[in-house]
């Protein structure tokens, strides 16, 4: 309804009524109110319907849960990686071992090494021990070529031996573990790799005698085998005299028996200084016996020379005594085996030395890696 002294009402203040008073029927196909039929999808008509204020807002918000998220993942991905480093430190004893865990890292590396590098003198003591061993067989069989090489790769291994733990001591250090080395490690390692420093430098320590106990070996064996040639060049020359008289040469054959003898001379003082140390009973008993017969014979060839070739009383009284003489006489010269072996004493001592070193490397190599040497 109009009143007459107004104007007209704009019809474009009808769309401004209350929607639901339109007959939305009378303009034809009803609208699409999802916004399909508008070309908006519902990303843009929410943004439309918020404002340039509000889609700011959003955008924002979006972009802040963004980073928040963002954060959430390094926080757990540093957090990992710190729990993996921890997991993989080595355990310790001490008590703040996070203290000496970077130091523990670089001294284990030199222990490592250490470790291969006793586990290859240990080849070289083996090889020590066997040729030990090869010396007393040698020596029983009085087989002077095989002992000469036993020595000569004996001094070898000794060498190689003096050569690996002087090194190896110059690396550690082990020497001064009592005076300074000990007190200067507690103060930057943990306990159980300063355990493990003092094993490595025990296992060396027991390599320490093998110099003296080789040479005690060599010395002692080349004094039996001294006595032994001293009793075969006696026996040698002795067999040569007797040839002589065989032959009526009764001079020539004192002259050799004199050669003989000096042989047992020199025997005989190895024996009285061997005596002082280890029981030689049964050498020194073989020695006088064998003198008796010397002079025996001695005596013989001179009655033969001063009867002139009769036989007289004085004669047959001689040889009545080299008869008895040589009665005393082994029948062989097995004893000779017991002699040696009797000498043998100490080189026994001496072997056993050298294996209880080598088996006490070989135990402190077994403590300190299980039985197993990687990176030899």
């Amino acid at each position: 309804m109009t009143t007459p002294s107004l104007p007209p009402r704009p019809t474009y203040g009808s769309s401004l009524r209350p929607i639901e008073e339109r007959d939305l029927a009378g303009y034809g196909s009803p609208v699409d109110l999802d916004g399909d039929d508008l070309g908006l999808d519902s990303e843009d008509y929410g943004e439309y319907e918020l404002g340039k204020g509000g889609r700011r807002r959003s955008l924002a918000g979006r972009g802040l849960i963004r980073l928040g998220w963002l954060a959430l993942a390094a926080g757990l991905a540093f957090g990992s990686a710190g729990l993996a480093a921890a997991a993989d430190h080595t355990p310790s004893s001490g008590n703040r071992p996070e203290l000496t865990w970077g130091a523990d890292q670089a001294l284990s590396v030199k222990l490592d090494a250490a470790v291969r590098d006793l586990a290859r003198l240990k080849d070289e003591v083996d090889s020590l021990g066997q040729m030990a061993r090869n010396t007393l067989s040698s020596l029983a069989q009085v087989n002077q070529p095989d002992l000469q090489t036993a020595w000569d790769e004996g001094w070898n291994n000794v060498s190689a031996i003096d050569a690996a733990a002087a090194d190896l001591d110059n690396r550690l250090q082990c020497g001064a573990w009592e005076s300074t080395l000990h007190a200067d490690l507690i103060k930057q390692y943990s306990p159980a790799l300063v355990d493990r420093y003092r094993k490595v430098c025990l296992a060396l320590a027991s390599v320490s005698p093998l110099r003296d106990d080789w040479q005690s070996m060599v010395n002692g064996s080349q004094t039996a085998m001294r006595v032994a040639n001293d009793i075969e060049t006696h026996d040698s020359t002795a067999g040569d005299a007797l040839e002589l008289a065989t032959q009526g040469r009764f001079p020539d054959a004192l002259a050799k028996l004199d050669v003989a003898s000096s042989a047992i001379v020199d025997a005989n003082s190895v024996a009285t200084h061997l005596a002082v140390v280890t029981d030689v009973s049964t050498l020194t008993q073989w020695l006088d016996r064998t003198k008796g017969m010397d002079d025996a014979l001695r005596l013989l060839w001179q009655t033969m020379i001063d009867s002139k070739g009769k036989v007289t009383a004085q004669v047959t009284a001689a040889l009545r005594g080299v008869n008895n003489a040589k009665a005393l006489l082994p029948n062989s010269t097995d004893v000779l085996q017991v002699v040696l072996y009797e000498m043998a004493g100490n080189l026994t001592s001496d072997g056993i030395s050298i294996e209880t070193a080598r088996g006490t490397l070989a135990d402190a190599l077994t403590d300190l890696t299980g039985g197993t040497v990687f990176g030899g």
